[in-house]
């Protein structure tokens, strides 16, 4: 068997010789890390590897660029390689969550992603739709993450002084998985796919909340777009939703005014130089990242800054989270602030939210931001307009600049 190469789960009539084994081990008792490790192992880069110290449990990824200061060579027997889980075993593990499912249609559905090139993203695609049978995916990953992480360590004869997270109990799981109404991809602006109108569903849904009184000042206004990258508002894009396309069309106008107006417009790209130097709390959330100098980075063709305009790199949702941001609008005597891109619920709502908190004023654009489903993004809104700032549409904002 190739060092890298896991063995398959035991079964039951295999428990007994696995614990035995297990109390043998050359390492008993270790303090391990198993987010950490679980990222290791889904997170590793072509050009790097990742470590267990088999002392402290620490683990360790190192790019090649970095290996004069690798302190794996110091006390090398204390260092042992993290094997990062193979395709093979991430298909797998998709078969795996398709046979629990007791939905008949979604269970074919997913089954024919499986079927050629691209799988991994069919099938992620699939689920976007539903996001609580797309919590459940995660959730069963997890479980087969900290399996891997668990085979490879009693093969390695370490026995671990704590169990992997409760959440990653694999008796979560019935035979039949919850399946939530079906709800369809759509652009939640308009309620069909791809359409360029604006119907009143959201501004209906903020009704209750909505405060007109809201005072607009274009001289002390700045336009932000958030996160208009390829890997979300283009279809090429590995985790692309389709509502981001009418979205990323009024934007680009709203832009056009904004800049013959003569007002600012700044930009965000969500990027991580090193998933584990910057990685943190998203990279154990969500275990793949958006990386530099990848395609998926980039921002989107019609939404490319001039070379005057300012774009901020932030590697969390919030956009103001260790940049520059709050520092520029300072410096330019920016107060009200118009938020529009993606995702509304994940980093525009934050931003949003850490804006209020800062003490600028608020315009949320309700159509002017997408995100995965409907759901998602109405309660954003009605949060937003709840309590952190006013909710307009991009034809709202558009007429606030020209007659400015």
């Amino acid at each position: 068997m190739d060092k890298h190469e896991i063995s398959p789960e035991k079964s039951s009539d295999d428990e007994s010789t696995g614990e035995d084994s297990l109390a043998s081990g050359e390492h008993g008792g270790l303090d391990v890390d198993w987010e950490a490790l679980a990222v290791a192992v889904e997170n590793q880069l072509p050009d790097a590897g990742s470590f267990l110290n088999v002392v402290t449990g620490e683990v360790l990824t190192i790019r090649d660029r970095d290996k004069e200061m690798d302190p794996t060579t110091e006390n090398s027997s204390d260092w042992i390689p993290v094997p990062p889980r193979s395709s093979r075993e991430g298909y797998r593990t998709m078969q795996r969550f398709i046979d629990q499912l007791d939905d008949s249609p979604l269970k074919n559905r997913l089954a024919s992603a499986l079927v050629g090139r691209g799988a991994f993203r069919r099938f992620k695609d699939i689920l976007l739709d539903d996001p609580e049978q797309r919590q459940e995916w995660f959730s069963f990953k997890d479980c087969e993450v900290f399996d891997y992480v668990s085979r490879w360590l009693s093969q390695e004869g370490i026995v671990p002084a704590t169990q992997p997270p409760a959440s990653a109990s694999r008796s979560r799981f019935s035979a039949a998985v919850r399946r939530s109404t079906t709800r369809r991809l759509v652009d939640p602006q308009v309620g069909s796919e791809v359409g360029d109108g604006v119907s009143d569903e959201w501004m209906k849904a903020i009704a209750p909340f909505d405060r007109m009184d809201r005072l607009f000042r274009l001289n002390r206004s700045a336009l932000l777009i958030v996160d208009m990258q390829v890997v979300f508002a283009d279809p090429a894009g590995t985790s692309f939703f389709p509502s981001a396309l009418p979205v990323r069309k009024r934007l680009s106008a709203l832009v056009q005014d904004w800049r013959a107006a003569s007002r600012p417009v700044l930009f965000t790209r969500h990027v991580h130089k090193d998933s584990v130097q910057d990685g943190g709390a998203m990279a154990r959330w969500w275990r793949s990242l958006i990386m530099e100098g990848t395609a998926d980075s980039e921002l989107v063709d019609d939404l490319q800054p001039l070379e005057t305009e300012r774009v901020i790199t932030k590697c969390r949702y919030d956009a103001f989270a260790n940049t520059e941001l709050e520092m520029v609008l300072r410096s330019m005597g920016i107060e009200d602030l118009i938020i529009g891109g993606v995702m509304t619920n994940l980093c525009c709502e934050t931003t949003a939210r850490s804006a209020f908190v800062k003490d600028f004023n608020v315009f949320f654009l309700g159509d002017g931001t997408a995100t995965a489903n409907q759901e998602l993004h109405l309660s954003s809104l009605r949060n937003i307009s709840f309590g952190f700032g006013r909710v307009l549409s991009v034809q709202d904002a558009r007429k606030l600049v020209s007659s400015g």
